[in-house]
């Protein structure tokens, strides 16, 4: 038995000697085949490489390895230039001495890329673009609004052991053994290049791919995301025109007119409410409600001029529609996937509703029940022409919805606030939040309203949570209309969504077949004959309502009213040239100078005040501050250091702080995090004796206007 048991030992030990033996010998294989393809034959490496690569990308985007390959099989020209600009990016690497790691970086950051849009995809449903680089810290702000702490913590280990790997890898990684050769290696990666830049033109030329694209999530699906995000990084701001000259906008703008604006038929106050994410559920097609979400709205637009709104973006980029409904410039001339609130209007003003206004009076007013900083509002807002912004740090709220976002009916109070705020006529441009995104697939809500007709779980809770908020939205339409009845001045209130909510719906899933489309209602308090119903681009709206009312100030604003139903070409290449002269031509015409000075914009209709600080000189050195407009947003300052503050209400708030003596220096900070200070208030210095801070001169702060 024992010599049995012997033998079948030694027999498994020269199979595992065997099997080592093969092993080693593989191995010894793939590392001479290794060494001799990296130093010697490294295009075959990167070009496999590029291409699995892409592979893998375009399954990220798809949410399947099937549909991923089948994107190769498919459009195999189109896919072969994704690859090759994956290629041209590793090609640099051929300088590089330590090369495996050069590729790995890159590689990486490709990956990373990848697995971003495939995330964004499966939340707000468009694709990720270059421009989404400026948003990082606005995703900050919100992405616990879409994520689970697990999940966000999962991603911050994830991408910690991919830079450490990749720090190891640039240390243990092998390096080219051979001299370079950088004058022939120069010579290839401009070759590459080459042959990238022509792949792509012959694929635009034969009409395989498209450098300009309509539906966003459509092109990603259609180009691939390689071509469609590299698109999106060099393609920005608006083209020149072909047509572009002094003489052809001369001709546009009829500057003897010009000199002058019509006078108006009426001045009635002007609120645009653009209401985040909403629309009629019962658009869905097969789509049944135990009550009808909107019955407010649906009245409105029966009794009111109404139609479908033709917005830019379908999911997410509220600013997107903002832009078009506040310039009169269309989306389209720009970039794919761009927003001009990030990159053109950070530092350059523009013709728009608020300056067209003001030539007729009006003071202007953004109320936002979100933080001032999303999307860089608040500087833009200076440059748009907006006189005060009101926004969640100098609003008292105190309900928000389950995901974390303020309910809308606080905007009635603030909307009625600026409209007492002055004599003069005002517009009020109200941005609403509480549709927001994410939708949660859980049924752990009370929902008011069941959705029949969805056999998909996750869905139906999406759409019930989804009617259960724009219920309440429609709620307060009804409130806001009845407080504009009674404040008893003349008042047009223009209602929409800014975009469909993020649901991945697609045309077959709506009635009216078109995921661009939201709706808007023109409500007033008065007789009104001005409008008509009609189907309306975003970009048309302020022309339309200003019209009516016999408003022409501003050249975007006069040409849309005069050529809007003119032939569409022909007015949209006028409009074009128009848009291009005033943000990147030669300004012709406005006689080679921008009219529009930015506004010293003051955040929050009433200024935050400190008044007194009360030390209690007890153990815990709790100290009272007394002013006036506190919210959760103040924060206390003494000394330039930040205190841990405790809001008590609008006249306290409390902060503990035993050092506090006589000489030392306060303030209060509006405030959503470190980086964005919006306002501060006057400098004090304590007096100990009178118990009373004595104003200092107003210490000027630096603020943070990056978003």
């Amino acid at each position: 038995m024992i010599d049995k048991i012997k033998k079948m030992f030694y027999k498994m030990t020269l199979v595992l000697k065997n099997i080592k033996h093969k092993v080693q010998s593989r191995y010894q294989v793939v590392r001479k085949f290794f060494k001799k393809t990296y130093n010697k034959h490294c295009i075959y490496m990167y070009v496999t490489t590029a291409i699995l690569l892409n592979l893998v990308i375009e399954m990220l985007a798809r949410g399947s390895f099937i549909k991923g390959v089948y994107f190769l099989i498919a459009s195999p020209y189109v896919f072969l230039c994704n690859s090759i600009i994956i290629l041209m990016t590793l090609s640099i690497t051929f300088l590089m001495r330590r090369r495996f790691w050069g590729l790995s970086l890159i590689s990486f950051i490709w990956l990373l890329l990848g697995v971003t849009n495939s995330i964004l995809l499966s939340n707000r449903v468009t694709p990720f673009t270059a421009t989404d680089l400026m948003l990082v810290d606005s995703a900050f702000g919100v992405v616990t609004k879409y994520f689970s702490m697990m999940q966000i913590v999962l991603v911050v280990v994830g991408v910690t052991l991919a830079i450490a790997l990749l720090a190891l890898l640039f240390f243990k990684a092998p390096k080219v053994q051979h001299k370079i050769k950088y004058p022939r290696n120069i010579i290839a990666i401009v070759m590459i290049w080459i042959i990238g830049f022509g792949s792509v033109n012959l694929g635009v030329g034969s009409e395989l791919m498209s450098m300009k694209f309509g539906e966003l999530r459509v092109s990603y699906y259609d180009y691939g995301f390689v071509y469609c995000f590299t698109n999106s990084l060099i393609n920005t701001g608006i083209a020149k025109p072909n047509s572009y000259s002094g003489e052809t906008v001369e001709k546009i703008v009829d500057k003897a007119e010009k000199k002058k604006i019509s006078k108006a038929k009426k001045k009635p106050n002007i609120i645009f409410l653009q209401l985040e994410s909403f629309f009629d559920m019962n658009h869905l097609k097969g789509v049944r409600f135990s009550k009808n979400p909107v019955p407010n709205f649906e009245k409105l637009m029966k009794k009111f001029p109404s139609g479908y709104f033709n917005v830019p973006i379908v999911g997410a980029g509220t600013v997107n529609t903002e832009f078009e409904v506040m310039t009169g410039i269309n989306l389209d001339y720009f970039g794919p996937g761009e927003y001009p609130f990030k990159t053109k209007l950070v530092d350059t003003t523009c013709e728009s509703v608020c300056f067209n206004l003001k030539e007729y009076g009006y003071n202007c007013h953004a109320i936002h029940n979100n933080t001032a900083t999303f999307y860089g509002r608040n500087v833009v807002f200076s440059n748009l022409g907006y006189d005060t912004f009101t926004t969640i740090e100098n609003m008292h709220i105190e309900d928000f919805t389950p995901m974390g976002w303020a309910k809308d009916y606080y905007l009635t109070e603030y909307i009625l606030e600026a409209l007492k705020s002055t004599k003069n006529q005002d517009f009020i441009y109200a941005i609403s939040v509480q549709g927001h995104g994410s939708y949660p697939t859980d049924g752990d809500y009370d929902y008011p309203i069941k959705v029949r007709g969805v056999e998909d779980e996750d869905t139906k809770n999406k759409y019930q949570y989804y009617a259960m908020q724009t219920y309440e939205m429609d709620q307060f339409i009804a409130k806001l209309t009845k407080a504009l009845k009674q404040l008893g001045e003349e008042t047009i209130l223009v209602m929409y969504g800014d975009h469909l909510p993020s649901f991945g719906l697609s045309g077959e899933d709506l009635d009216n077949g078109d995921v661009y489309q939201t709706e808007y209602v023109i409500w007033s308090n008065f007789d009104n004959d001005y409008y008509t119903s009609e189907v309306l681009e975003a970009y048309q709206l302020q022309s339309k309502i200003l019209g009516g009312l016999n408003m022409d100030a501003g050249d975007i604003n006069k040409y849309t009213q005069q050529h809007k139903g003119e032939d569409q070409e022909t007015y949209d290449e006028g409009l074009k040239n128009l848009s291009y002269d005033l943000l990147y031509g030669d300004k012709y015409a406005t006689n080679g100078e921008n009219p529009y000075k930015a506004t010293d914009i003051k955040l929050g209709l009433n200024e935050v005040k400190l008044s007194s600080v009360t030390p209690l000189y007890d153990e815990e050195g709790t100290v009272y501050l007394y002013g006036n407009n506190f919210t959760t947003y103040s924060k206390v300052y003494i000394n330039e250091e930040k205190q841990a503050t405790e809001y008590i209400d609008p006249n306290t708030l409390m902060i503990v702080y035993p050092e506090l003596k006589a000489g030392d220096e306060i303030s209060v900070y509006q405030q959503n995090s470190d980086d964005h200070v919006l306002t501060q208030t006057e400098l004090f210095a304590f007096n100990d004796d009178e118990l009373q801070p004595q104003t200092k001169s107003k210490k000027k702060i630096k603020r943070n206007n990056k978003k």
